[in-house]
């Protein structure tokens, strides 16, 4: 890991690499993470959309595609490990609405529906609640 792979010498992936450059890339994923060729040239294929979305490098790509932190929780709402939220059974996103847990107003998105006050944002409906009176 951290080493580009062959032909991946620009700082920042700006293209999509030949189908040759990803072969090489996914069998040295294998080599290094002990996956078979399906599962690191998806890996590979995922890492190159990443690097190219946020504008990072290959190994900078890599990783963060690595970090145990940012691997899946939920494949229901898309939480990561990071995300979790100490404060209810199923620790995700798919407990808003019934969970008190701070995680769960920090990562709500624009269509979550969470109680906040207008005043000063704290939710009135548990714990965490409204300190202006509103």
């Amino acid at each position: 890991m951290g080493d580009l792979p062959p032909g991946m010498t620009r700082s920042i992936v700006t293209s999509t690499p030949s189908h040759s450059r990803i072969t090489r890339a996914a069998r040295k994923r294998m080599k290094t993470t002990g996956q078979n060729f399906t599962a690191a040239r998806e890996d590979v294929l995922a890492i190159i959309e990443l690097a190219e979305a946020d504008e990072l490098s290959f190994a900078e790509a890599e990783a963060v595609f690595d970090d145990p932190a940012n691997q899946l929780l939920c494949e229901t709402c898309g939480w990561t490990v990071a995300m979790i939220c100490p404060e209810c059974t199923a620790g995700c996103g798919c407990n808003n609405g019934r969970c008190s847990g701070w995680r769960h107003a920090e990562f709500a998105g624009d269509d979550d529906e969470m109680n906040s006050c207008p005043e000063c944002g704290g939710d009135p409906s548990n714990h965490y609640s409204c300190e202006c009176g509103v």
